[in-house]
């Protein structure tokens, strides 16, 4: 490349997004208010949600520098699947409001990476639609739901598609308030009003893109909806969704499931030895992104004794907070044996479309990866070794 060339040429992605944290503010920007504030919101005064973040730095490791050399190997098997490295994108409800598409592209980027990807029940693209993507490494999250024939119905699908994996959502028991949203009117379709049309105008991007694309709605379920009956959005969810997930409960899902299950959404000790007696094959500790209750406790201050009480014979996941690398090594060093990640995937999506999640994975790959040369360790299950106790 000539002089003038490098001098005026484009920037690379690199340069323009060298962190999650720089994609973050880069979505800030481009979407709508109503968007970024649903995708980026807690509940309450959103202390739960600084705490999921700021309570990474009680982790410290002791490098060790005179260790023996070798190359770091982030291939890992987790519930009999082996991908290229301990994390991947979770499911998160919503994010075709952040940008058009956003579960597709976050699909195609895990699987240019090698990963699985979690897809929500209330996702903008259908079950049926990621699964052409990434077949068995798609992990469906169901909600569960007032009527079992739907359930059962949406089962009968995800097996249909391919699917092995099946994370169980139970820790939104009920309705929250969350002030973002409540300030912004968000709703499903986004509301016609003045406020809405000028948030999303402020946004040409996002408008334009949204425009091609449609409305977003959640697809996976849009077939249940009355439409004689000239149902909304609203209802639909609000019929279908909702409930306790008593022990009866997820026996029933463990009957249903011929697959992997997980029970996605748990902080309690006695929680997570129920649901190892109910045979699930896995849990993933989480708070729900701070968006249920804002005094919960965060996963890094629980994570420890739930490993302890399960031991090894089930997979224990997690995901709150993570915005870097190093966030993911102190997951693992806890305990974790994978880590899923919401936010940074929207955000990723928001900040450069298609391109966002292939971006935003290579940035988490040689971060988590860096942190293991500098600590001297070459296998992620060996993390915990090199945690600082002093």
């Amino acid at each position: 490349m000539s002089f003038l060339g490098e001098l005026f040429g484009p920037l690379t992605d690199d340069q323009r997004f060298p962190s999650i944290a720089s994609m973050e503010k880069a979505a800030k920007r481009r979407t709508p208010r109503f968007a970024y504030d649903y995708m980026a919101g807690g509940i309450g005064a959103e202390e739960g949600l600084a705490r999921n973040i700021s309570d990474f730095a009680q982790v410290k490791f002791m490098p060790r520098f005179l260790a023996e050399p070798g190359a770091v190997d982030l291939t890992t098997t987790i519930l009999g699947q082996e991908v290229a490295a301990p994390f991947a994108p979770g499911p998160v409800g919503l994010t075709g409001l952040m940008w058009p598409d956003a579960p597709l592209h976050i699909a195609r980027g895990a699987k240019a990476h090698g990963l699985p990807a979690g897809l929500s029940s209330v996702a903008t693209s259908s079950l049926e639609e990621v699964s052409a993507v990434l077949g068995d490494r798609l992990w469906f999250q169901l909600y569960p739901m007032r009527d079992p024939t739907i359930e059962e119905d949406i089962l009968a699908r995800y097996k249909a598609a391919g699917g092995e994996v099946l994370l169980v959502t139970v820790d939104i028991p009920g309705p929250t308030r969350r002030a973002r949203d409540i300030r912004n009117g968000l709703a499903v379709p986004p509301r016609r009003h003045w406020t809405t049309y000028l948030q999303g105008a402020m946004r040409p991007r996002w408008a334009i893109e949204t425009l091609k694309t449609g409305i977003p709605s959640f697809k996976t379920l849009t077939r249940y909806e009355d439409t004689a009956g000239g149902e909304t959005t609203a209802s639909l969810l609000s019929r279908v969704l909702g409930g306790h997930n008593p022990p009866e409960r997820l026996k029933r899902y463990r009957e249903l499931w011929p697959g992997k299950m997980v029970i996605k959404g748990l902080l309690s000790v006695d929680d997570a030895r129920i649901a190892q007696e109910i045979g699930a094959d896995g849990i993933i500790v989480s708070n729900h992104g701070a968006r249920q209750l804002d005094a919960a406790p965060t996963a890094i201050d629980v994570l420890p004794d739930i490993r302890q009480a399960v031991g090894g014979s089930m997979a224990v996941m997690v995901d709150g907070g993570v915005r870097t690398g190093l966030d993911i090594a102190r997951y693992l060093a806890l305990g974790a044996d994978f880590v899923l990640m919401g936010r940074p995937m929207a955000f990723s999506v928001a900040a450069m479309g298609a391109r966002g999640p292939v971006h935003a994975l290579e940035i988490l790959k040689q971060e988590l990866s860096s942190t293991m040369l500098q600590i001297g360790c070459t296998d992620p299950r060996e993390l915990g070794r090199y945690i600082y106790r002093g």
